[in-house]
């Protein structure tokens, strides 16, 4: 057997997975585990804890998707004080050879394996084969990324897109811009379209006099993490006003920095909305905020609507595109 570690560590959670290569490409994990972040103080205690609690044969081979922007080998995550290396990998739990990538190149690693059945279609478009496929990944922070699959060529790539400059597009996101840069000296796409934003965006709204549902408030209050009450609240059976504007004006945001990803990657195979946020609540909210905004762009709007948009709901996206490219890789 050649014996694959699969590891998807993102910036609060870590999937990990033992693969067979010699087994078929849809064969299940030998052994899978899913870990909390913020129960270790590093990736070695999670990866000794994994493979202690594993019966399998070792793994020689080690691909591990990470949050973070990777060089010569090594990487500091972008939402987690936590470094990790190729060659320190290797050294400690005797690996023949590991390889780090960015975990928007796992999920675009991904997209030709999710089945049809873990896709809802925001906007059916006309795919085109061959055509390059995008991705947007609302999560802990915002990834992006692209797929060109062409025949004999399968270039997946992760890119740090999130970072890019938060550009307004009506009076509301101007004063919004306004309000976050009193509190930062630089407003990224990120700190508006992740778990991070959605509170930002909450904290702005409050300031506006929109109704809001006191005892959701207090909820707010009191988590140590805004996101989960502020998305309820907006999805509740009675829903406060504060925190559904809040979440339609997160979508608005985020169709149009999608459609901004799309302008620049042309992306005829679909542009996939990636990320652990909207899977949750797809069922509860309408995403007419989103695709209103994707369409956006003035003379290139019949282009818009000519791209497919498609919600990505399977939960381990990126651990099945990490398996992926270790297959290719190794």
């Amino acid at each position: 057997m050649t014996i694959l570690l699969a590891a998807d560590i993102g910036g609060t959670k870590s999937d990990l997975a033992i693969i067979d290569l010699s087994l078929s490409s849809g064969s299940a994990p030998l052994h899978h585990k899913r870990y909390k972040n913020s129960e270790f103080s590093n990736l070695d205690n999670i990866l000794s804890d994994f493979l202690t609690d594993s019966d399998c044969e070792t793994p020689i081979y080690g691909c591990l998707a990470v949050a973070g922007v990777i060089r010569d080998g090594e990487v500091s995550l972008t939402n987690l004080a936590w470094t990790v290396s190729e060659k320190k990998l290797q050294e400690t739990f005797g690996f023949k050879q590991v390889t780090l990538l960015n975990d928007l190149t796992a999920i675009c690693s991904a997209l030709p394996d999710i089945p049809e059945k873990d896709l809802l279609t925001i906007q059916p478009g006309t795919v085109q084969r061959n055509g390059v496929r995008a991705v947007i990944a609302p999560g802990t922070g915002l990834g992006e990324g692209y797929l060109i699959d062409q025949d004999s060529f399968f270039f997946p790539k992760g890119s740090e897109g999130g970072h890019c400059d938060f550009a307004p597009v009506s009076d509301e996101q101007i004063e919004l811009l306004r309000f976050m840069r009193k509190k930062l000296s630089y407003v990224s796409y990120e700190v508006l379209c992740s778990g991070v934003g959605i509170p930002n965006i909450f904290d702005y709204l409050a300031t506006t006099g929109i109704d809001r549902n006191p005892d959701r408030m207090q909820l707010i209050k009191e988590g140590d993490d805004k996101t989960p009450p502020i998305v309820n609240g907006a999805i509740a059976d009675t829903p406060c006003p504060l925190c559904q504007k809040t979440v339609n004006l997160f979508l608005e945001i985020l169709g149009s920095e999608a459609g901004n990803l799309a302008l620049k990657t042309y992306p005829t195979g679909g542009l996939f909305i990636a990320g652990g946020i909207l899977p949750r609540i797809a069922a509860h909210i309408s995403f007419d905020p989103f695709i209103q905004n994707f369409r956006q762009k003035e003379k290139m709007s019949t282009l818009m609507k000519s791209f497919p948009v498609h919600l990505i709901q399977k939960q381990d996206t990126a651990l099945l595109g990490t398996i992926s490219y270790g297959r290719r890789f190794f």
